[in-house]
């Protein structure tokens, strides 16, 4: 994606420096923004998305409007956990402490915050993100976000993110995982759901093969897809399926 590098109004002169170091880590252009307006930076400089800087870290703008990190319902998940609950991926994951977990498509980590609530400290997971846009913003937001306690932002900073695609990552590397996870865009965008359209067109969307599934039950004996329609698990070959009975989310699981 074509992007470009800017800062927020307010304050501008306070938050140049950030810019200018952003800029020099992600190879791309600096655009002082004065008074300009978002939607004349991405027509004058032809770019289709600013990275902005501001006061509380990175924050995306494009046609279909901002992007920023926030742990969507990834802290009320745990909550639940720690209070007795359940939890469908958990289930789906067969997750316990200890467990070694590579989120193929990371987006905003939600579900990887609740991974790595469950595998603890003696845990590991290991998040793909091939847009470098969403990459970085979540990246930050892992390393940097603290509006929550301690026991959920532990499990954050524990998160590893790589800036890679799952087929390169899974056709190269020789790590063992106990459980990989696949959470594709749906095949269906959820209509309701607007806030997710920025988020949707930040994304690198590519559609799961059974080939790829099959790489990685060398590198795991248990994969776990998430999707809304069942037939199209089954299509992927899962065996298992697990999901609230009036949820549109289903969970999908192949064994090597």
């Amino acid at each position: 994606m074509n992007f470009i590098i800017s800062t927020v109004r307010h304050n501008q002169h306070l938050l140049n420096d950030t810019a200018k170091k952003w800029s020099d880590i992600l190879q791309r252009p600096y655009i002082v923004r004065e008074n300009l307006t978002l939607d004349d930076m991405l027509k004058h400089c032809q770019a289709e998305a600013v990275l902005l800087v501001t006061s509380k870290g990175p924050k995306v703008y494009n046609k279909d409007g901002y992007f920023f990190y926030h742990p969507s319902m990834a802290k009320l998940r745990v909550d639940a956990l720690r209070n007795g609950g359940t939890d469908h991926l958990v289930e789906a994951m067969a997750l316990k402490a200890g467990m070694r977990v590579l989120d193929c498509t990371l987006g905003l980590a939600s579900d990887a915050a609740v991974v790595s609530y469950v595998v603890g400290k003696s845990g590991k997971v290991l998040g793909l993100e091939s847009s470098e846009l969403l990459h970085f913003a979540v990246q930050y937001g892992l390393r940097n976000y603290n509006k929550a306690d301690t026991y959920f932002t532990d499990a954050l900073r524990r998160i590893t993110t790589v800036l890679t695609d799952a087929e390169t990552f899974l056709q190269t590397t020789q790590e063992e995982f106990d459980v990989i996870y696949f959470d594709p865009m749906f095949q269906i965008p959820v209509s309701k759901s607007s806030n997710m359209k920025p988020l949707r067109s930040l994304a690198c969307e590519k559609s799961i093969t059974r080939d790829l599934l099959d790489r990685a039950l060398q590198l795991a004996p248990r994969v776990v897809i998430k999707e809304r329609y069942r037939q199209y698990l089954c299509n992927l070959g899962c065996t298992e399926f697990y999901g609230g009975k009036y949820s549109a989310i289903k969970y999908g699981v192949r064994l090597r």
